[in-house]
């Protein structure tokens, strides 16, 4: 008999019999508080499941089914999420008990659609994860690894990506307004259609990004960033004045945003 309790006041909230969680099947399971730290829940069926507030700490959840799952204010530091299925899910504010890097694993997940927003993710892995139309408002994603993730039509505004590694990440209709992207390596990534109204670029290395319709007004640092002389093009792309003033830029990036040589 395997027993789950809250972590708040140690009553029992499941008990099954067995004697482990990997690949139970526990849809739409209600685990509000559940004190799962260390736990093994590696492709299990979560599906729909309330989880709360929870503890998952150094939790392996990899492969887990958790699509409509909702983790929001769980503690998720240092868990493996890898491989997982998270679509529709909420995990909004989570890693916000404690500062510092969580180093959460979301690497392959799928989290389509999902709501991450106001979460500390600074130092998590996102690599080769599918985030297509996910929301990440406001969250910290400093020194975070994203490289090859499908970021596209993701809402990214005012998110905290200092630091992150962004290479061949599809950021297609991406909104990044107001994101922090300073000493960010976008190297290779596609950055078509996307939106850094208001962005903070400075050390960002753009170096071989596909710029197509990409729009920009009031971001600062534009000048300061690296590889602009590396950049590919689509369609014209477009910035407003303050973006570019004060920055030397190359004639073929000046043109391509619609400004003349001189």
């Amino acid at each position: 008999m395997l027993s789950v309790h809250r972590w708040d006041t140690g009553v029992t909230i499941l008990e099954l019999p067995c004697d482990t969680l990997a690949a139970a099947e526990l849809p739409r399971a209600v685990l509000s508080y559940a004190d799962l730290r260390a736990a093994d829940l590696r492709d299990a069926d979560l599906r729909g499941s309330d989880l709360c507030l929870s503890d998952l700490r150094d939790a392996v959840l990899a492969g887990a089914a958790l699509t409509g799952a909702d983790i929001t204010l769980a503690d998720l530091e240092a868990a493996d999420f890898s491989r997982t299925l998270l679509g529709d899910a909420r995990l909004q504010a989570v890693n916000r008990k404690r500062p510092g890097p969580k180093r959460t694993s979301f690497a392959a997940a799928d989290l389509t659609r999902a709501t991450l927003k106001n979460s500390n993710l600074s130092a998590c892995r996102f690599d080769d994860a599918t985030m297509f139309r996910a929301d990440l408002t406001r969250c910290d994603l400093s020194g975070a690894d994203l490289t090859g993730a499908d970021l596209s039509y993701a809402t990214l505004a005012f998110a905290n990506l200092a630091g992150a590694t962004l290479r061949y990440a599809s950021l297609v209709g991406a909104n990044l307004t107001g994101a922090v992207l300073e000493n960010a390596d976008l190297a290779h990534a596609d950055l078509s259609l996307a939106a850094l109204n208001g962005a903070r670029v400075a050390g960002a290395d753009f170096t071989d990004t596909l710029w197509s319709r990409t729009a920009l007004s009031r971001c600062t640092g534009f000048g300061a960033a690296r590889g602009l002389d590396t950049l590919r093009y689509g369609d014209p792309s477009g910035a407003d004045p303050s973006s570019v003033h004060g920055a030397t830029l190359p004639a073929e990036l000046l043109a391509h945003l619609g400004y003349g040589a001189d």
